[in-house]
Order: structure tokens, then C-alpha cells, then sequence
């Protein structure tokens, strides 16, 4: 049985190019384990902003390969390796593996004193072939969202509850289907980035039940702006250190 802590941890809810917020990431956590969604480049501060090292993280799931999602796993992989002696499980979609293996970190993580090395050496690598996956007790279900063009991209539906976007841009069809208890929404508050998610393209295209649920995040650092706006749509701009409840769905780890 799961504790009453079963809770995802908003680590970071900033954009890619924010100066005061940390890269869009969250921590899934319970007395079983703690599981990072995505791992951008200030994956250490942002856990330390929570009293938490990278030491504790048992598992990560990567929705796509960005920098702000991803290059943490450099840090990951190297201290795990050499200063804890912790290899984290990496859970990925197989599609995604190319993509971040040997376009992005094998330059980094492909050699080391020791000579050549993969992925797996550093991480306890499951590589998905469908598109769902539980793990400490938590249900997690794969959907494809739109984010750049030609890019594997993946949202998070967890316990059938709670609905982790990653990067987007609006998906009505999808969420209307889902009607999640709750969502964290990639957002831009520009008009301009054709790879986000604006304000104005949400409120038109989401119902206002729904909008009600949704928390925005991955915003830019003139978010104070946009509050009142925000808050008269939406449940709100997601902040760091938000915890949000999870139910429990699933009482089993098959992971």
C-alpha cells in the first residue's frame, strides 16, 4: 500500500530561457521511491530549493529531448556513477532513444576514463515499446503531444488523475477525451512561439471546465503580467515547491 505522501512535487516551472525560475520539471514522490519527470540543466538547484540531492532520485521519465529536459541526465549520470555508486532507472520510449543517446549525450558520456560507454552503463535503461508503464505503485499512460515539428514528444496521464503535459501546444481533442482530475499545462506567454502553447490559443480552444483544473507552467520570467488573467481562466500559474495529492489508482509495482 502507498503511504498518504504520494504527491508530484513542482520542481521547476520555468521556460527554457528564464533567469529566476528552474527548468520545467517534477518530482513524482512516495515512501517507495522518487521519480523525476525530465531532468533539464538545473536539475541541482532545483532539487536542493526542496532540501533533496540527486542522491535520492530513483528514476526518471523523459517526455522529449530538450535541453531543459534533458541535460541534467549528464549530472545525473556522473554523480550517480562516481560519488554515490546509484545507477537511477532511465525510463524512455524507444523512439526517443537515438535522439537523446547519440545525438546528445553520447558526446558527453560516451567516454570516460574508463573507456567506451553506453547509456546503460550509467542508467538502469527500460526502454518503452508501448505506452504506459507503472512504477512505485503509480500508473503512468504515454500521450503524444504537439510540440516542434517532426519531434517525439509525450505528455503524462498518472493514476488517471493527474495530466503532465510536458511541451505543447494546445490539445483540446486529446484533454477533452482524457478529462483529467487535474492538468499542468505548458504555456508561453507570448504570441510568437509557434511550439507553445499561448494564453489567448487556451481560453479559445479549452472549455472553461477544463481550463478550471489547469495549472500553467514552463512560463517566462514577465509572468506577473499575466496573473490576473491567468486567474480569472485558469486554476492558476504552477509555482516551484507545489505539491498536489495523487490518488491511488494502482496498488502494485510491475515496473
Amino acid at each position: 500500500m502507498l503511504s498518504d505522501s504520494n504527491e508530484l512535487l513542482i520542481l521547476g516551472c520555468g521556460h527554457s530561457e528564464s533567469d529566476t525560475l528552474f527548468n520545467n520539471n517534477a518530482l513524482v514522490t512516495n515512501d517507495r521511491g522518487k521519480v523525476l519527470i525530465d531532468c533539464g540543466y538545473t536539475i541541482k538547484p532545483a532539487l536542493q530549493a526542496q532540501g533533496l540531492t540527486l542522491q535520492e532520485i530513483d528514476a526518471v521519465f523523459i517526455t522529449h529531448v530538450h535541453a531543459d529536459h534533458m541535460f541534467g541526465l549528464e549530472r545525473l549520470a556522473n554523480e550517480g556513477r562516481y560519488k554515490y555508486r546509484k545507477k537511477a532507472r532511465l525510463i524512455l520510449h524507444h523512439e526517443l532513444y537515438d535522439e537523446l543517446w547519440h545525438q546528445c549525450l553520447k558526446g558527453v558520456l560516451g567516454k570516460n576514463g574508463e573507456g567506451e560507454n553506453e547509456l546503460s552503463d550509467y542508467f538502469d535503461l527500460v526502454l518503452l515499446h508501448n505506452d504506459e508503464f507503472e512504477l512505485f505503485g503509480n500508473q503512468y499512460q504515454l500521450h503524444r503531444v504537439s510540440h516542434t515539428p517532426g519531434k517525439v514528444c509525450f505528455g503524462v496521464l498518472i493514476n488517471q488523475s493527474v495530466f503532465y503535459s510536458g511541451d505543447t501546444v494546445a490539445v483540446p481533442e486529446l484533454l477533452i477525451q482524457l478529462n483529467p482530475e487535474l492538468i499542468f499545462h505548458d504555456v508561453t506567454l507570448t504570441e510568437y512561439n509557434p511550439v507553445h502553447a499561448s494564453v489567448h490559443s487556451l481560453i479559445r480552444q479549452y472549455p472553461e471546465a477544463l481550463r478550471k483544473r489547469t495549472y500553467l507552467m514552463s512560463y517566462e520570467d514577465h509572468w506577473p503580467d499575466y496573473q490576473q488573467m491567468v486567474d480569472q481562466h485558469f486554476a492558476g500559474f504552477a509555482r516551484q515547491g507545489q505539491r498536489v495529492q495523487l490518488s491511488k489508482k494502482s496498488q502494485t509495482d510491475a515496473a
